[in-house]
């Protein structure tokens, strides 16, 4: 039996049939019309990338989707299609316009790693180290993306943790100062914040389809494992040992679930703090319109009352009286003015 599988690396194009021909002569057997379908049409994948893994019966057919560029926002893959047996594999790959990954050197490595030992198929072994290469990948991007959004959150210099669920009245302690100047550095980062969080639900999508896939691997579904007789004993493409490290790259891909969540919830929790600090300085202006307002009234209610050139009026007469009105302006005008900055409305 070889020691590793007889990697066929094509590099398909889209409605080309003839190719079909040369992928199942790679894999040594007939693609179900599913499968040819899929293969043929790599770019209805880029508006709607989603993995999956099928038993056709000889082999296994799927498709997995990688991040075309890991350092920037947007959630565009490059596709895997393969058909993996036990010592056979056909691979093609439909690159983005965006990718930065060298696909010609990486493939040809995939399987050859000697960790390896027992009845370990060499299709397994290819499987097992490109579902490793897809969630490294796969990591690296929502590293990146975990990172940038942290630093655009931390340069609004809130004081606030923007990564767990805003407290009610969390935001009331910050002064009207503060929250211009946050809002105002919030325009420089808001647009790579919406970015990420729009190209979010594809991320996720692509995560947890990859996380499915791996979760049937290690559970031993029959639906996603093909069995082979070798010298009158059942063989499995993937062995135990296969399944152990299965095991490992599927909590991987569980983390990494866990920390999109953490950076959508960033990134809502962030949007949720924006608005509220837009409702807080909406009321703190109404609120410092009504102060001056009240302020200016009252002095003009006194000014007009002594203005009513009543004969009888007794200030009118007194020798201090205008000394006296001006007394009780200034008094209540300060007092105003103590009043609502002790409420924070000046």
């Amino acid at each position: 039996m070889s020691d590793s599988a007889h990697i066929s690396w094509l590099n398909m194009t889209d409605d080309d049939p003839a190719e079909i021909a040369t992928f199942e002569a790679a894999i040594g057997a007939s693609l179900h019309p599913v499968a040819r379908e899929h293969l043929l049409d790599s770019r209805e994948h880029e508006l709607t990338p989603f993995p999956r893994i099928e038993n056709h019966g000889d082999y296994l057919f799927g498709m997995l989707f990688v991040p075309s560029d890991t350092t920037n926002t947007k959630a565009d893959f490059d596709r895997i299609v393969f058909a993996i047996s036990f010592e056979r594999v056909a691979v093609s790959v439909a690159t983005h316009r965006t990718s930065t990954h060298d696909w010609d050197s990486l493939v040809p490595t995939l399987g050859t790693r000697r960790r390896y030992s027992g009845d370990t198929a060499p299709g397994g072994r290819f499987l097992l180290e490109l579902l490793d290469t897809v969630i490294a990948r796969l990591s690296e991007d929502a590293v990146n993306l975990e990172s940038m959004v942290h630093a655009r959150t931390e340069e609004l210099g809130s004081g606030i943790d923007l990564t767990q669920s805003l407290e009610p009245g969390e935001t009331e302690r910050l002064t009207s100062k503060v929250r211009r100047r946050i809002m105002e550095t919030y325009k420089a980062h808001g647009p790579t914040l919406a970015a990420v969080r729009h190209e979010m639900p594809a991320m996720r999508a692509v995560v947890t389809e990859t996380s499915s896939v791996l979760g049937s691997l290690v559970n031993d579904d029959d639906r996603v494992d093909i069995k082979q007789e070798s010298e009158g004993a059942r063989r499995e493409l993937f062995s135990k040992e296969l399944e152990i490290y299965l095991t490992d790259i599927y909590i991987d891909s569980l983390n990494l679930s866990t920390l999109l969540q953490a950076v959508d919830t960033s990134i809502t929790t962030t949007k949720d703090f924006m608005r509220q600090l837009n409702d807080d300085e909406s009321v703190a202006s109404n609120r410092f319109t009504g102060a001056i307002a009240s302020i200016m009234l009252l002095p003009t209610f006194i000014v007009g009352l002594y203005g009513q050139n009543f004969e009888d009026m007794p200030e009118t007469h007194w020798h201090y009286g205008y000394g006296f009105s001006w007394m009780i302006i200034v008094a209540v005008t300060l007092f105003q003015v103590w009043f609502f900055r002790r409420r924070k409305w000046l």
